[in-house]
């Protein structure tokens, strides 16, 4: 998930205080999270403890890992047969030699200063560049900048109201395809207007909270305070339409009471953004989103044109049981790590050793217990302290649970029993059943041949629509010369994607492919559908996945009570109930991987202190370095 302006990231170091991260970064919790694994080369500390995870994903992963490096004897449940959770990169129907498919996640941001690969290599300011980039220097992932609207080689085109342009009282004469070349705004003024705009604002809004972010002070915790209790309120709607404040002398302005104003665009303006964004793919659905998630992605390094894509790790064919044959604990056959894509990360963690507190190198895959195929029924209290957790073959019990599933999948499928509301507040158990998650459905076709690369093709290499299919995205891993690629010829959010639950794989893929054909043709001449493997569709939709229910976490205006539950239980509440939350779900930047990843690194953190565990990690006091959450 992605927004994608022009706009300049202002990249700021941080003061000489090495726990305060550089800017850009997520604004709620200023803490540096690749720091603390850097100079914790043996683990984050020291805890024997018998802990089960729910879930696979890249959160559950982490913290396990983590856990077993601090002495924990780890239990993964997980509902589905594979590994990876919404990290789920499948196998190009046309061979492993090919392109592979992200069902799932598959644009990363690494918090980097520019849009290059390399940029984000030496960033060393996410824990996802961490692990991926720095824990394992002879095997490093390989990433390249994901080819989004505005920044493909091949060039991007803008087909809306039927090709007949953005203005429907100015119609174009004849359908047509909006150039958007490379690095430039798109070719039509009345789109480059609303994007300067939005760019107007993000630079405003970016350069007065800059510098406060990286002062060791707590200056930017009162600012942030100010900020979010300006925004709760309003929608992303409501933000684009509020009055902006920038001025054209580019004099200061206090930003100090939180209101850094809007995107000031009239009702016009801003129902043409809705259809089209700023060039890449509609806002419309997200128009209902609380504005705070909007401004906790876009101004904090979540958005972007240098948003990067995993396509492996270097020397796979040197990491553990490369494509060979694994099994779960209950000898049931895991899918075979190749160590490609964005499932190959969640792959690394698994398989791939890391030394523990005692020295020893191990994985998880031969020292933690995991199990495939297996459903969480009930997480119950006992008398004595401990959990006891009922699946599908059973029930163990444990000193601690940390829950990764999504929150919808957590009410439907899991009885919470026996804990009482000073361990898990009925707000809790509230904000769970009542929070948003999105829907979302992709749609992939293997290519026969990188169309964009030929000198006569007329159709550019991504496609921004208003009509059913929303946006269309090819390229390439170029994993060897005949790497043809793929494309991603309709990816749609909320009601886009749910418009099309009606349909099978089958059914959809003809309307897909004929609405391409459509639109190219009309306006190029060319017919787009003559380079697509038309016989080998992939398909998802995340929200009739029974173990997601859903693609990622949003929220509505006037939700912060609710969000600030799920970022605080940890400190406020796990000492007491033994239960721990992470994931993205958790988060409030919802859709996205990093913060997954720091959630589960804060919930073994909270864990160690609650148990009097001992930290290892160089220079870390969790009394003095770690921020806290304000108590409830």
């Amino acid at each position: 998930m992605q927004f994608n302006t022009n706009s300049t990231t202002y990249f700021r170091k941080s003061s000489d205080n090495p726990w305060i991260p550089h800017f850009p970064n997520p604004a709620d919790f200023r803490f540096n999270y690749y720091h603390l694994m850097k100079n914790a080369p043996k683990g984050i500390g020291k805890l024997e403890k018998k802990v089960a995870i729910v879930g696979a994903g890249s959160a559950a992963m982490s913290a396990a890992r983590e856990l077993m490096r601090c002495g924990c004897d780890v239990t993964i449940y997980e509902a589905s047969d594979r590994i990876g959770g919404r990290l789920y990169t499948q196998s190009n129907p046309n061979g492993e030699d090919q392109t592979g498919i992200e069902l799932g996640a598959m644009r990363m941001p690494f918090f980097a200063e520019g849009v290059e690969s390399k940029d984000a290599k030496e960033a060393q300011n996410s824990l996802l560049g961490y692990y991926l980039f720095d824990e394992k220097l002879k095997n490093a992932a390989n990433i390249a900048v994901f080819p989004n609207p505005g920044n493909a080689k091949g060039g991007t085109g803008i087909y809306v109201n039927k090709g007949f342009g953005p203005q429907v009282h100015r119609p174009f004469k004849k359908p047509q395809l909006i150039s958007w070349p490379k690095d430039k705004y798109a070719n039509n003024e009345y789109i480059e207007h609303l994007t300067k705009k939005v760019d107007k604002f993000i630079k405003f809004f970016t350069k007065h909270i800059s510098k406060i972010y990286i002062e060791d002070n707590h200056k930017w915790e009162k600012l942030w305070s100010n900020i979010v209790e300006h925004y709760d309120p309003m929608t992303f709607d409501d933000l684009v339409m509020a009055p902006s404040h920038y001025h054209k002398d580019d004099q200061w302005y206090d930003c100090s009471s939180g209101d850094l104003g809007g995107m000031g665009m009239n009702e016009e303006e801003a129902s043409v953004l809705y259809t089209i964004g700023t060039g890449d793919g509609s806002w419309g659905a997200f128009y209902s989103i609380g504005s705070l998630w909007w401004i906790r992605c876009t101004m904090f390094g979540f958005g972007g044109q240098g948003l990067q894509t995993v396509t492996g790790f270097s020397n796979p064919e040197d990491l553990p049981f490369y494509k060979k044959k694994v099994k779960d604990s209950n000898k049931v056959k895991l899918i075979s790590p190749r160590y490609e894509g964005m499932q190959g990360f969640v792959e690394y963690l698994y398989y791939v050793p890391s030394i523990c507190h005692n020295g020893k190198k191990k994985s998880l895959y031969e020292n933690a217990s995991l199990y495939v195929n297996t459903s969480v029924s009930q997480i119950k209290k006992l008398k004595n302290g401990k959990i006891r957790i009922k699946h599908t073959k059973g029930k163990e019990e444990f000193d601690h649970v940390m829950i990764t599933s999504t929150q919808w999948a957590t009410q439907m499928s899991i009885d919470i029993k026996n804990f009482p509301f000073n361990e898990l507040p009925l707000q809790k158990i509230t904000a769970e059943h009542t929070q948003h998650n999105i829907s979302s459905c992709k749609f992939f076709f293997p290519l026969k041949t990188k169309y964009w690369e030929k000198k006569d093709c007329k159709i550019p290499q991504i496609l921004v629509t208003d009509s059913f299919i929303q946006d269309a995205y090819a390229f390439s891993w170029d994993k060897n010369k005949d790497d043809t690629g793929v494309i991603l010829a309709s990816y749609t959010w909320e009601d886009d994607s749910l418009k099309l639950l009606p349909f099978n794989q089958k059914e959809l893929s003809e309307l897909i492919l004929k609405e391409l054909k459509a639109i190219t043709l009309e306006t190029t001449g060319q017919d787009i559908t003559q380079y697509i493997d038309s016989e080998k569709p992939v398909m998802i939709q995340w929200i009739n996945e029974p173990s997601y229910i859903g693609c990622s976490k949003l929220y509505r205006q006037r939700n912060e009570d609710q969000n600030m539950l799920d970022l605080t239980y940890n400190q406020n509440y796990s000492w007491m109930s033994g239960l721990y939350f992470a994931g993205e779900n958790y988060s409030v930047e919802g859709g996205w991987t990093e913060p997954a990843l720091r959630s589960s690194i804060d919930a073994v953190i909270q864990m160690i202190h609650h148990n009097n565990g001992k930290f290892t990690v160089k220079d870390f006091s969790y009394n003095y370095t770690y921020p806290k959450w304000p108590v409830n």
